[in-house]
């Protein structure tokens, strides 16, 4: 949490460092922050001498404005190919990453308009009868759920993407490779899936009986004329697409040293989900057909409205969080849009349909750069509690740990939501109907506070929740005790080899069966390391590797558990008196192990 609002916060401040004032002229339009569009040029250029004043400090950026039909504003800076000296242009191609996804909530609202799609039915009506196989719960799966992200799937942690196009599944195959466990009712936790919005995109091909990608193109691209645009994951649905996306590299920088990632090719098999690829130019006529009153993507401009009503809300407020699957966002004025990660890159689409300004940026870093942090700020203001004046807004605070949402709850990866766990201890407003606002007078952003079922509390963040945990230190302390008891068993086996070398040995009873215990608190620590590393640099398992870990895991912790028998029972019969310490010690030490596996479903790989 902590880094999100430092980084909303550095966002803010690089804003209001960048709007310098400038003299609009009569002409100039004035954007929803209270800036003119020649303020917003000016600001660019900053950012972009960057690169000259301070050394390179990013790689490329396409940035651009538009006001209803009209483009106010396109600017590219930096290099798409820093090597070769490519510089970023209008045929330029980034991926939009997740802003893919609202292709798929357009597809619904166009197949409902139709009548062909119920929004609120049981989705297991429009799927292939045993679609799915991980399900914990007999509720209903509506479209709607899975437009708000709150179907109750973890994160997968089966492989999603290839870097051989032979190897693309087709869309069902792919689906039910990486189906994730169900580990929430429908309905009630709100848990970012690409899964569940890749599953929406298989739904729009089931009910208009048109593969998904033909579909975007028939429905979308071709109606709007975006000729710049691939939707398939390969990008062979538009030869000019793929081939400018070859060109593209991507990169990374650190203190001094840029990093080149190469094209960084990558394909989503899930595709619906992000595999969206094209130029800013096409970026901006999407954007501007979501604020046009006409509608181009509907048969009625009614639907268009109801695209953008809130389906999900703040607390108990009428403030929406999603509506339709587009995401809200605060700030002087409330904004409507996706952004979008991928391997390659970012990208963020926004807009105000009140104003009908929008913003379109695309970045050729996974880790984004300055064009995409500061630019929503300078162009739609920042969010301020006079935003929400209310008679009951007071100061509170924000504490304790939590964990995201959008993470692995279940399985050999269930470690993950504890790695990335926030403590926090935060000041806030209370703007009243369960809304706080984390920021001050300079700009700050809406979370949602909540409360489960089971009583457990939780803050809303729009695509995701954070979950309060209170045994979040005792979660902590089992995991600490298992890496310091790890190495106590590898001091354990080094002192044997060396008093085994040195003739000073003296067996006792059940030394070998404790000794096997060690080892096998090695091995199984040392496995999970390899299934940290493995998932870290593939953001995901595959099959093979999880079911081998799985097993592995089995075993460990069958010899640790025998171990820890063995030493007790030794203890009790009283054969080693004079080292009951030993005893004593092996047993709580592979007892630790044997809990912090079956704790943390280190053993589970099927199913989840």
């Amino acid at each position: 949490m902590k880094k999100i609002i430092a980084t909303f916060a550095a966002a803010l401040c690089a804003a209001s460092m960048l709007c310098v004032p400038v003299s609009a002229e009569e002409s100039d339009v004035i954007l929803p922050s209270g800036a003119a569009v020649s303020d917003f040029g000016s600001a660019m250029e900053q950012l972009a001498a960057q690169n000259k004043k301070d050394g390179r400090v990013y790689a490329s950026a396409a940035v651009g404005i538009f006001r209803g039909d009209e483009v106010l504003y396109t600017g590219y800076f930096g290099q798409t190919d820093i090597a070769g000296g490519i510089d970023a242009a209008d045929y330029s191609v980034y991926e939009w990453g997740s802003i893919s996804k609202t292709f798929v909530w357009v597809s619904a609202m166009q197949l409902w308009e139709q009548g062909r799609l119920d929004l609120n039915a049981d989705i297991r009506t429009y799927l292939p009868e045993g679609f799915f196989h991980n399900l914990s719960y007999d509720d209903p799966i509506t479209f709607m759920n899975l437009m708000n992200h709150n179907a109750g799937w973890q994160e997968t942690v089966r492989q999603i993407e290839t870097e051989d196009s032979a190897a693309i599944l087709p869309l069902k195959d792919a689906l039910q490779l990486c189906e994730p466990a169900q580990i929430h009712r429908p309905g009630e936790v709100t848990a970012y899936s690409n899964y569940g919005a890749a599953l929406a995109g298989y739904i729009v091909e089931c009910v208009s009986g048109t593969d998904y990608c033909e579909y975007v193109h028939r429905n979308i691209l071709e109606l709007l004329g975006m000729e710049h645009t691939s939707v398939s994951p390969d990008h062979s649905d538009n030869n000019w697409v793929r081939v400018q996306r070859e060109k593209l590299h991507c990169y990374r920088f650190q203190v001094g040293k840029t990093i080149d990632l190469g094209n960084c090719l990558s394909y989503i098999m899930p595709y619906p989900a992000g595999a969206v690829t094209g130029t800013l130019g096409d970026m901006m006529i999407y954007g501007q057909a979501l604020v046009n009153d006409d509608a181009p993507l509907f048969a009625n401009k009614e639907t268009q409205e109801l695209l953008l009503t809130g389906t999900a809300f703040f607390g108990s407020s009428d403030i929406p969080s999603c509506c339709h699957g587009f995401w809200t966002e605060e700030y002087a004025v409330r904004t409507y849009g996706h952004g979008g990660a991928t391997n390659a890159g970012q990208a963020n689409l926004i807009f105000d349909p009140v104003s009908k300004v929008g913003l379109a940026v695309m970045v050729n870093e996974p880790d984004g750069n300055m064009f995409l942090n500061a630019t929503p700020s300078i162009v739609f203001g920042a969010l301020t509690p006079d935003r929400f004046v209310s008679a009951d807004i007071r100061e509170t605070t924000i504490s304790g740990h939590y964990l995201m949402s959008r993470s692995t709850y279940r399985g050999l990866a269930r470690f993950l939501p504890y790695i990335t766990a926030a403590s926090l201890d935060e000041k806030a407003y209370d703007i009243g109907n369960n809304v706080l606002l984390l920021g001050d007078e300079s700009g700050g952003m809406i979370l949602g506070r909540k409360t489960y079922p089971d009583g457990t509390e939780a803050l809303e963040l729009g695509s995701m929740e954070y979950i309060k945990d209170d045994a979040y230190i005792a979660e902590l302390l089992l995991f600490t005790l298992y890496m310091i008891f790890t190495i106590a068993a590898l001091y354990f086996i080094r002192i044997k080899r060396k008093l085994k070398k040195a003739g000073r040995y003296t067996a006792y009873t059940g030394a070998r069966v404790m000794g096997a215990g060690d080892w096998a608190i090695v091995v199984s620590f040392v496995t999970w390391i390899g299934s940290f590393a493995v998932y870290s640099a593939f953001s995901s398992l595959p099959t093979a590797a999880g079911a081998a870990i799985g097993v592995v895991q089995i075993i460990c912790m069958a010899v640790c558990a025998v171990s820890a028998v063995g030493a007790l029972v030794s203890l009790a019969a009283g054969k080693q008196r004079t080292r009951p310490h030993i005893y004593m010690l092996s047993a709580v030490l592979h007892t630790v192990a044997v809990v912090t596996v079956l704790y943390y479903e280190m053993y589970v790989f099927w199913g989840c």
